[in-house]
């Protein structure tokens, strides 16, 4: 983890931060020929002496790059290393015997180059702090401004709309999340569903908040589930990376004796029956939103009696793996929706994120969906 931290904070870097880090690596370890010039009474040639600042500074700023590199390049800059120190020793020139008057003259020069490299290395350094402080404060108050508005986007729900309750909540995993819970009510009708863009960060969540406009806006003219997703597939597609997608889930209440529900890659809305307490698993086999311009979606519909729940949960509850990489899993949200699923709504909610959450680590955006009808 710490490995892919590193390597991607080097790739964020501009292109002249890079270089301004590399140089002042290369001035802080060059010096380490004029000590050694010292040690040995000054009696390198001039030209050895040059070629031995190069040959440190080189080396540590290779050590420097590889370090966010695959551990494979370790080996190689070792070996380059103990290869060039070793022709250096093997073709050593005869050292030139210096008098006192010189020797005195060649330390002074060994120690004021020293004093100098240390001194440009410092202010490279300071350069480049400064310089990425700058950058991390005006990167981190985009963020902090992101994650508000993403708390604006995706408030908890706790509702009752006629013969329905609801309890809602998304939780990122890091400052600013792609998963999107939402409830639209119109005239005694609604709509409920979850949605999870692919990735983390700041991407996803700006995708998120534009699934939320463009569903809200299409929610507006009353459309059927299957011409939503037929509308919000199109509109994605020319929003979003190539390599991105939705998965999307959702139940609607129209009025009629049945719910209307449908999924777009998402996984199963569970539907615990109050009649029987068992649960079954609403699917639909269909691919993401905004992975191919040609796709219609359907729906389907299920029919539902009061005290039915109805549990839409996104891939971050479930792919939660303890200590031996076992998988929290829609067994272990079933358990938890068999043994509570007639508490009150949050405290199912409380259950199941509690649940995952004494499983294992959080990695990606834990979204949840609780819908109960009632008498």
């Amino acid at each position: 983890m710490r490995k892919r931290q590193r390597s991607e904070f080097w790739r964020s870097l501009p292109p002249s931060s890079r270089g301004l880090f590399l140089a002042a690596v290369f001035f802080t370890f060059s010096p380490f020929s004029f000590l050694l010039d010292a040690v040995d009474l000054g009696r390198n040639p001039p030209l050895r002496l040059v070629l031995l600042v190069l040959v440190y500074g080189a080396i540590s700023v290779g050590y420097a790059a590889a370090a966010s590199r695959p551990k494979v390049f370790y080996p190689i800059i070792i070996a380059a290393h103990l290869l060039v120190m070793a022709q250096f020793s093997r073709f050593a020139p005869a050292r030139t015997p210096v008098n006192q008057a010189a020797l005195q003259t060649r330390l002074m020069v060994d120690a004021g180059a020293t004093i100098a490299s240390v001194i440009v290395a410092y202010v490279l350094f300071a350069t480049f702090i400064g310089r990425q402080g700058v950058r991390y404060v005006r990167d981190r108050t985009e963020i902090v401004l992101a994650r508000d508005i993403h708390r604006l986007l995706v408030p908890g729900i706790s509702r009752r709309a006629g013969r329905f309750e609801f309890c809602g909540i998304s939780v990122p995993s890091g400052d600013v999340g792609g998963d999107l819970v939402d409830l639209v009510e119109s005239d005694g009708r609604w709509i409920g569903y979850v949605a999870d863009v692919s990735g983390h960060g700041v991407a996803s969540g700006l995708l998120m908040g534009m699934v939320k406009s463009a569903a809200r806006m299409k929610l507006r003219s009353a459309q059927s589930i299957g011409a939503l997703m037929d509308e919000l597939n199109v509109v994605l597609l020319d929003l979003k990376k190539p390599e991105m997608f939705v998965t999307f889930a959702c139940v609607q209440y129209d009025g009629s004796p049945e719910l209307q529900f449908s999924l777009a890659g998402h996984l199963p809305i569970l539907h615990r029956r109050s009649a029987d307490a068992a649960i079954d698993e609403l699917s639909l086999p269909q691919v993401p939103l905004a992975m191919f311009g040609d796709r219609q979606f359907t729906a389907a519909r299920v029919a539902f009696a009061p005290g039915d729940l109805f549990v839409i949960v996104t891939d971050g509850l479930t792919e939660v793996f303890d200590g031996d990489d076992r998988e929290f899993g829609l067994d272990g949200l079933k358990a938890i929706v068999q043994q509570h699923g007639t508490a009150p709504l949050e405290s199912l909610r409380d259950e199941i994120l509690s649940a995952a959450h004494g499983h294992g680590a959080q990695l990606d955006d834990q979204t949840l969906l609780l819908i109960r009808a009632v008498a």
